[in-house]
């Protein structure tokens, strides 16, 4: 195979920014599985700010609830499903959400620092407390 040119230098991680508030949009969202085999949706998110743009995106999981759930871990994730969607404007009835709305939701909330298991620091959202 031929020396393939390519400017190698410029290659960077992408890094974490600073505890804030920021404005978002969401890029990518995945109905799957957690490890557990419980329903989940793993959202990415981009940090609309262009002083920092080798920021890397969020990663977010809204965790459903199930008949297993016990009711104080249920009524935690239901708040922060709740929440979440809230921030984001995504549409929502009583009962429900329709996860393809999520794609190129916009919303506004402070980021965080967290260290993860790996040794990396990585943005996490603080969503803002519902009004009602």
């Amino acid at each position: 195979m031929p020396f393939i040119s390519v400017p190698l230098d410029d290659a960077k991680e992408a890094e974490p920014v600073p505890e804030g508030e920021y404005d978002l949009r969401i890029v990518k969202a995945e109905d799957g599985e957690s490890k557990k085999g419980n329903a989940m949706t793993t959202v990415y998110i981009k940090i609309e700010d262009s002083a920092y743009p080798n920021a890397a995106l969020l990663r977010h999981w809204i965790t459903y609830p199930d008949r297993d759930t016990p009711a104080d871990q249920r009524q935690m994730r239901l708040l922060d499903i709740k929440r979440f969607l809230t921030c984001f404007g995504v549409a929502q009835e009583s009962n429900g959400f329709n996860s393809d709305d999520l794609l190129g939701a916009v919303g506004r909330s402070f980021l965080y620092q967290e260290e993860g298991d790996d040794g990396n620091v990585y943005n996490r959202l603080r969503l803002p407390r519902l009004k009602d």
